[in-house]
């Protein structure tokens, strides 16, 4: 059985503060010190990092234009595509999506097998590369 937050009354507790004894959330409780926010208050320090406001995370700048950018060619392709189709379609095109762990692989035009050969080559390569960059340890 649980036991509810001493300190806030909201939320089970999980920790146990090192200087009152009282058992705390982990909104209520500094996990540096294992003091709970009123001990770690009267330890000198005015607030507990993160207790006044759960705010949700905001994106950076970085992650700002990276996404504009996804946009922006997201577009591109789309531009291409319905050009293509309006053009007489031409020549080869092929295209493989992932979705998820399943490839869908469409294709027309004389050259196809070749430009699915390609496509699913750099897919192969393109997931070898974010399954070898995700495992990198993030440090704090």
């Amino acid at each position: 059985m649980m036991r509810v937050c001493e300190k806030c009354g909201k939320r089970n507790s999980r920790y146990i503060c090192q200087e009152c004894g009282r058992a705390v959330c982990e909104q209520c409780i500094d996990l540096y010190t294992w003091l709970c926010s009123d001990c770690y208050r009267k330890s000198g320090v005015e607030e507990l990092p993160g207790e006044l406001e759960e705010t949700a995370p905001s994106f950076s700048t970085a992650m700002k234009v990276l996404f504009a950018g996804f946009i922006i060619v997201f577009i591109g392709v789309i531009i291409l595509m319905i050009a293509a189709l309006f053009s007489g379609f031409a020549g080869s095109s092929g295209i493989i999506l992932l979705l998820g762990p399943i490839p869908i692989i469409l294709g027309a035009g004389a050259n196809v097998t070749l430009l699915l050969v390609v496509a699913a080559i750099l897919t192969i390569l393109c997931i070898t590369v974010f399954v070898i960059f995700g495992r990198r340890a993030v440090k704090l």
